[in-house]
């Protein structure tokens, strides 16, 4: 389906679907399906897809358009009942080379005190 991505964990793990902008995380156990879309229906959607080992990371452009991103989306089971943000998640910790990564300065250095 067009502005649909389906995203079926076919490993023996579980993999963390972290939906961007906000980093909503959802939790996929090993032969579980969802499909992630924007709320709004009447949008042209494209999908940036990365994946890392156990982790899968989204985001969705309208018209594919880098500078619009769409922040309205959802995570839908199989059952087609959306789901909240950190299904599944328990006590686990978002695998991957995203929480390890350093963040860029947002003031220049010659402005610090």
């Amino acid at each position: 389906m067009p502005g649909r991505l389906p995203v079926d964990n076919a490993g023996t793990s579980p993999l963390c679907l972290f939906i961007e902008p906000y980093g909503e995380d959802f939790w996929l156990e090993p032969g579980e399906a969802v499909t992630v879309s924007p709320i709004n229906d009447g949008i042209n959607v494209e999908f940036t897809v990365t994946v890392a080992p156990e982790l899968v990371s989204v985001w969705l452009y309208e018209d594919g358009d880098p500078h619009k991103v769409v922040s309205e989306s959802q995570v839908i089971d199989a059952s087609g009942a959306p789901l909240k943000c950190g299904h599944q998640r328990h006590d686990r910790a978002i695998p991957g080379p995203f929480p390890a990564a350093q963040v860029k300065r947002t003031v220049s250095p010659e402005l610090e005190f």
